[in-house]
């Protein structure tokens, strides 16, 4: 009986687990208000080898998309992006693509080469994920507002038009 017991218990921790992960994953809802309300600054290298220091981008509204090359809903978002980029760009938008694989640039670098991404991917690495405030999942999206705050996040693709609406508030 105490067999039993034990496995329905491991097999309730492993539900609630799988809930945030799929959550996590395909959610698309507004995250916890960010541990972090400032953005950190972190330096990064690009997919072409130029070194990106975040504070550089002070000023500009900027929204921060850690992603990764086997998230479906993170390859999903990829046509939006490039449209948000090519449309806000000129009004003071920057989207910051931070791509988490384990392989890194071999992984990276041919998929957006292939893709004709217009905006900045760099390679991220698990230091600057907790740097603002930590990624539970894949795609996550941290709001930049022009003074360098985290204004809003969310974990899960999130519908072009609610990102559209905050950008727009913040240019």
């Amino acid at each position: 009986m105490r067999d039993l017991a034990g496995s329905l218990q491991a097999m309730a921790r492993f539900g609630v687990f799988a809930v945030v992960v799929l959550a996590g994953c395909t959610g698309g809802g507004r995250a916890p208000a960010p541990a972090v309300t400032t953005a950190p600054d972190f330096e990064l290298t690009d997919v072409n080898g130029k070194t990106f220091r975040f504070s550089e981008g002070k000023g500009t509204v900027r929204l921060v998309d850690f992603w990764a090359t086997w998230c479906a809903p993170c390859r999903e978002e990829i046509p939006m992006f490039k449209d948000l980029q090519t449309t806000y760009g000129p009004k003071g938008f920057t989207l910051v693509g931070i791509a988490m694989d384990d392989e890194g640039l071999s992984k990276v670098k041919p998929y957006v080469d292939d893709l004709q991404l217009p905006y900045l991917t760099l390679i991220g690495n698990d230091d600057v994920a907790e740097a603002f405030g930590g990624v539970v999942g894949f795609p996550t999206k941290f709001l930049v507002d022009r003074e360098g705050r985290i204004v809003d996040n969310w974990v899960g693709a999130v519908p072009r038009a609610v990102l559209e609406k905050r950008i727009q508030s913040l240019l």
